[in-house]
Order: C-alpha cells, then sequence, then structure tokens
C-alpha cells in the first residue's frame, strides 16, 4: 500500500468529521466508529489497486518481447491494461 496505516485513520477521521460538520451526514454510531469503517473502505480499496497492480505486471510480462518489438512505452501499456481491467472487474480506481 501507498499510505501508512496512520495516515489512512487520519484521513478516515478528516472525512467522517467534515461530513458531519457541513450537515451531510448524521451518525447513528460515535464518530470513531464510523471513521473506523471509512478506513476499512479506503484500506480495501487501496489492497484490490495493489492486487490489480500485480496482475498487470504478470500480464505484461507474459508479453514482455512483444511489447519491446512493438517499441511500445510499457508505463503507457500498464496504465491502459490497468484502466480496462478495472472498469471490467468494477475497482475503482
Amino acid at each position: 500500500m501507498r499510505l501508512p496505516k496512520e495516515m489512512i485513520k487520519h484521513i478516515a477521521d478528516a472525512i467522517a468529521a467534515n461530513l458531519e460538520a457541513k450537515g451531510l451526514a448524521r451518525y447513528g454510531a460515535p464518530r470513531d466508529a464510523v471513521a473506523a469503517n471509512i478506513s476499512e473502505v479506503i484500506t480495501a480499496n487501496m489492497l484490490a489497486e495493489d492486487k490489480l497492480n500485480e496482475e498487470v505486471k504478470k500480464l505484461l510480462a507474459a508479453h514482455e518481447d512483444e511489447i519491446a518489438k512493438g517499441q511500445m512505452d510499457y508505463r503507457k501499456v500498464f496504465e491502459l491494461t490497468k484502466q480496462k481491467l478495472a472498469k471490467e472487474r468494477g475497482i475503482v480506481l
């Protein structure tokens, strides 16, 4: 994951506080519990993206010669492949 747990917790706390302060949400549970749920969602999403990145790397490794022969930019092919798989799997990046 690209963000440490402490940063994710800070972001989740800020989201929960801002939603409540702006009147966009009222919580039937303590705000800390809501922030913990938000943190879980962020973490799950980031782990799904990490898993997707690994799948794309494996997929492109199998076609490394073709990418080199076609003189394609690996980074661009990686991003296009990642976007396509994410869309197919319903992963929001």
